[in-house]
């Protein structure tokens, strides 16, 4: 009988010290741009090294694939992804699994605008929720922003995100609003030297990307959100958001403290990032 609880116990203890089972974590990428999202996948990188077992990024450009059938594909457990990063709606927390901390720590709900260079001085002035009301802006098709900026009465104009820029250059709509770890790099793009950036004035909402994979796989949600969290306890993660080239150009370029933020009323179905600890979140006061 003691020759078998000794070896019970030793096997126990044996399961105990098991590595935790290697995942692969195939991430879409929304219009396959990698240095557009270089920060975003930094995040999962880190959440990857943070979390238990040798876990093994790929990353699946899908340059035409529309963001609502990304999301279906997730649903159904598509064999070519199984994790997605992308804003925040009500529908997506109910259907797959949201890893509840944002990616940006609420950068990406900081919003400037593009505009055209020869148009700068006739929309400048704005710096009000009417003012902004009483033009047109530019956004993606499916967005789930575009809930929260059609609850605050601004109008807008929708098309998938490659023809938005062509479209502002045609004057299809006044302003495409971007976010501000986005915008820098977007409008250094060639071929977009008669795009600026408009001065004065931001927009700023509780919104930001959260990690998302099928209900049917929570070991993936645990793992990231497990890795998420040592990440921020280490100070890993504040560190990767400071520092990371991308976001140093939305804190330092961006100036937030010198611009006038229209902030945007969040609709009640969308009340759930209320409820995110204050501790993920940034404000133009904290110093980054």
């Amino acid at each position: 009988m003691m020759l078998w609880y000794r070896l019970g116990l030793i096997g126990v203890c044996a399961w105990l010290t098991l590595p935790a089972a290697a995942a692969t974590f195939r991430v879409g990428l929304l219009h396959g741009d990698a240095e557009v999202f270089d920060y975003e996948l930094s995040v999962i990188r880190l959440a990857l090294d943070h979390a238990p077992g040798p876990q093994t990024l790929e990353v699946v450009p899908l340059p035409k694939v529309p963001q609502n059938r990304v999301f279906a594909m997730l649903h159904e457990a598509h064999p070519k992804i199984n994790v997605f990063f992308s804003g925040y709606s009500p529908e997506r927390e109910e259907s797959l699994l949201q890893v509840n901390i944002p990616m940006t720590r609420g950068l990406l709900g900081y919003r400037l605008f593009a505009v055209r260079k020869d148009r700068m001085a006739e929309l400048s002035p704005i710096d009000t929720l009417y003012e902004l009301q009483q033009v047109t802006v530019g956004s993606g098709t499916g967005w789930p922003e575009n809930r929260i900026l059609e609850h605050n009465g601004i109008k807008l104009v929708t098309s998938q995100y490659e023809n938005l820029w062509r479209m502002l250059e045609y004057q299809r709509f006044d302003l495409f609003h971007r976010g501000i770890q986005e915008i820098f790099t977007e409008l250094a793009k060639p071929g977009r030297d008669n795009l600026a950036m408009l001065p004065g004035v931001a927009l700023a909402m509780r919104y930001d990307y959260f990690l998302y994979v099928s209900k049917s796989r929570p070991d993936l949600h645990d793992i990231l959100k497990q890795g998420l969290m040592k990440a921020y306890d280490d100070g890993s993660f504040m560190d990767n958001f400071r520092h990371h080239p991308a976001n140093r150009a939305a804190l330092d370029q961006g100036e937030l403290d010198k611009r006038q933020i229209i902030w945007l009323e969040t609709p009640e179905t969308s009340r759930t990032l209320d409820q995110i600890p204050d501790r993920y979140w940034h404000l133009p006061s904290q110093q980054e």
